[in-house]
């Protein structure tokens, strides 16, 4: 099958007659040391031509050369435009300066987009800066999707303060998420990972829509999220950078980076965390505090080095430790307090080894490859009143990737084979589960690249798992401009995954609903694995409006599972029944983004998702729980004019964000004091932020998230009997706490 996909894929390519070359480069500035900085999001053109690009985290850039362009133009408000005179490939630093030009004795700083793509990009990718990540209380990952419409975050119960997000209308579970391209949050970390990488940690983060690449594995099914941390060998990264952070509820942070350079080859970064929260509050008088108590300690430590002869490595570890405590407030005794009384706690163990190695071919430097691994082990023991779940999962991961052309930079591929082990033990009350899964496979991905207008990536794996045998998942990207300001983006693809029941619905372990699985299958859990395609198509229009740019995107997406499982809250309110469904679940995402600065230095995103997602449920099919059909969201992001670097700057950020009705899981036999609503209320959510710059290096910033105090009435039914037939805290459909303020500091060097 594979030398037969091969073969042709080498004849598809064979067909196409055009040649076109890129030229590669990276665009910089000099700091205040003369040190070398990568820019971040510089509109690089060639004259008198709209074929353009804009770099990337790194500063670099990749733009389709011809011979009869000669003025390569990199430009970006702030900065004095370079023309650099090219009649060749080989790549360019452009070194930027800033603008000298006084307006009324005020000198332009540069500013750099918080959110960019690449308009030469095939994927429907957006690279959201740790700049972005500062709009708003960016404590970990979880909180990191404030003001990116794509991505929804949401509580997944009123006890445990565990947040989950969903792209395309559906769980996070079927977005990959990964680590410079590492996996990461999956298996039993699905419902916690979100929270084990803090924001202070990350430098950018990839937001692919779609399924994803090949060479990443079988696994994405809506998109992928690709996470860049801080790195230990560019300049971009700050020395040393320190963070503070509390909030109303007394939530206290401690966040601390340190980067060295043993020498000119070899570099290290150390990366600290702590955070917790001594007391709980009970705000709706339910009993129950609002939010666990919880002491966090997270630790990573990344290397890097490099040689004169093409090679390149790095390697670390992350060790996080993470308990918390939540349940009935002590203080609220009652007459009957063994019934009354509902304790929660968890304990969080995860160790994780990783390393990349790859080696560029010194007399052919399109051709490289590369070694990517990781270890992982993780250990979850959980309490939720009377029932108990413990989960043990050990992963290794193995990827070689082979990249190289055919003849022309037209027509580049990547090849390479990769092996995934999975060992799970899970607990829950008396019940053990355990399986074990081996998955080796081989991938191959061509791309193609006709001219700045035609380009594509056809690719293919082939994997065999120990139990469901076979897998073959051939993906498909494509981007075509008709004209110079409109790209047009289409993909399709296929995925695979294999449910993680217990962790991926650990909310309804907050309940009194009975846990049963129809088994259809001997392994694991008895259930199938689950299978999806996914489509989508997207338009992105460039355009300048009064001296500025801008940028109004639409897109669909549509994912159709071949195999689903259902976790069934319908049939019986003291019941959840997991199974599996053969062509029973699909979801249709259409979305509108405007992206526009109104006036200067005020940065504006207007967006609105519509979500038709449908589940079989006892035989028909119905609207997916807790998924709102529409929402709306608008960001403004406003700084005051900076004279020099070293110089005072408020930034003020809002966000607000509206979602439409969702359903709710019938309560219908239960009594009428215990029924809840079957569909939530519309509802807003506004957080504004202000942040004050003394000058280069020291932040002060000041925030409000729900603003408007909104939050869900009655999150728990029946609190008053955590232990009887009636007790539900998972019927989440909004906030679980009103108001809340914060501030912190920051400081880097």
């Amino acid at each position: 099958m594979k030398s037969k996909l091969i073969l042709l894929l080498l004849l598809v390519s064979s067909a196409f007659l055009y040649s076109q070359q890129m030229l590669k480069g990276r665009v910089v500035e000099k700091d205040e040391e003369g040190k070398l900085v990568p820019l971040v999001g510089v509109n690089v053109f060639w004259e008198d031509s709209k074929v353009g690009t804009t770099t990337d985290i790194d500063g670099k850039f990749s733009i389709p050369f011809k011979k009869e362009y000669h003025a390569l133009i990199a430009s970006m408000i702030g900065y004095r435009a370079d023309t650099s005179h090219v009649s060749n490939t080989e790549p360019l630093e452009i070194v930027l300066l800033s603008e000298a030009t006084k307006l009324s004795d005020v000198e332009v700083v540069g500013k750099q987009n918080t959110t960019f793509s690449d308009y030469l990009s095939i994927e429907n990718k957006g690279i959201m800066t740790d700049k972005e990540l500062y709009k708003a209380a960016c404590c970990n990952l979880s909180e990191s999707f404030e003001t990116n419409p794509s991505i929804d975050v949401s509580f997944t119960d009123a006890i445990t303060g565990a947040k989950q997000i969903e792209m395309l209308g559906l769980s996070g579970v079927y977005t990959q998420t990964t680590m410079e391209n590492l996996p990461y949050i999956r298996g039993l970390m699905s419902n916690v990972g979100l929270t084990f990488i803090p924001g202070t940690w990350v430098q950018s983060i990839n937001v692919s829509k779609g399924i994803g690449s090949v060479a990443n594995g079988f696994e994405s099914m809506t998109g992928q999220i690709d996470v860049d941390l801080k790195k230990p060998f560019t300049v971009e990264t700050e020395k040393f950078f320190v963070n503070m952070y509390a909030d109303y509820d007394q939530r206290f942070e401690g966040n601390l980076n340190y980067r060295t350079s043993l020498s000119d080859k070899v570099s290290v970064i150390n990366l600290f965390h702590a955070s917790s929260r001594k007391h709980g509050f009970d705000a709706n008088n339910d009993r129950f505090i609002d939010m666990p108590k919880f002491t966090t300690y997270n630790v990573m430590q990344r290397w890097h080095f490099q040689t004169d002869a093409g090679w390149e490595g790095q390697f670390g570890f992350q060790y996080l430790s993470d308990a918390k405590d939540g349940g009935t407030d002590s203080h609220a005794a009652t007459a009957d307090h063994a019934n009354s009384t509902y304790l929660y706690s968890t304990k969080n163990n995860q160790l994780n080894l990783y390393g990349k190695l790859g080696y560029v071919f010194q007399d052919a430097v399109y051709k490289s490859f590369g070694i990517q691994w990781s270890l992982n082990s993780y250990r979850n023991s959980s309490l939720f009143g009377l029932r108990n779940y413990d989960g043990n999962e050990k992963t290794g991961y193995f990827n070689f990737i082979y990249q190289s052309n055919f003849g022309s930079p037209n027509h580049k591929f990547r090849t390479g084979f990769s092996f995934l082990f999975d060992q799970y033990d899970e607990t829950f009350i008396a019940n053990r589960f355990q399986r074990v899964e081996r998955i080796p496979g081989t991938f191959f991905e061509y791309t193609y690249t006709m001219d700045e207008n035609l380009s594509f990536i056809l690719g293919a794996r082939a994997d065999q798992h120990n139990y469901y045998g076979f897998m073959f998942t051939p993906r498909f990207h494509m981007r075509w401009a008709p004209q110079e300001d409109w790209v047009f983006r289409a993909v399709a693809g296929r995925g695979y995954r294999t449910s993680n029941i217990f962790t991926e619905n650990s909310s309804v372990f907050a309940s009194a609903r009975k846990l049963n699985i129809l088994a259809s299958e001997s392994f694991g859990y008895g259930l199938s694995q689950e299978k999806a395609w996914n489509f989508g198509v997207n338009l992105t229009h460039y355009f300048t409006y009064d001296y500025r740019d801008g940028t109004i995107s639409v897109d669909f997406y549509r994912t159709q599972f071949e195999q689903a499982t259902i976790a069934d809250l319908d049939f019986n309110p003291q019941e959840v029944n997991f199974y599996s469904v053969a062509n029973g679940s699909y979801s249709n995402s259409v979305q509108v983004e405007l992206n526009y600065p109104v006036i200067e230095r005020l940065d504006t995103r207007i967006a609105y998702r519509y979500m038709d997602v449908k589940q079989e449920i006892g035989g028909k099919m119905q609207d997916r729980l807790f998924t709102s059909k529409n929402r709306v969201l608008v960001n403004l992001a406003y700084s005051t004019l900076r004279e020099a670097k070293d110089d005072p700057q408020m930034t003020y950020d809002l966000t607000v964000q509206w979602f439409g009705p969702k359903r709710l899981p019938s309560t219908n036999a239960n009594p009428i004091n215990f029924q809840a609503r079957e569909n939530s209320p519309s509802f807003a959510l506004v957080n504004m932020q202000i942040t004050r710059s003394f000058f280069a290096g020291f932040d002060l910033y000041l925030g409000i998230e729900n603003l408007l105090g909104f939050k869900q009435d009655n999150p728990i039914l029946d609190p008053l009997h955590p232990n009887g037939n009636y007790f539900d805290a998972s019927m989440i459909w909004g906030p679980v706490n009103g108001r809340s303020m914060y501030a912190g500091v920051r400081y880097k060097m």
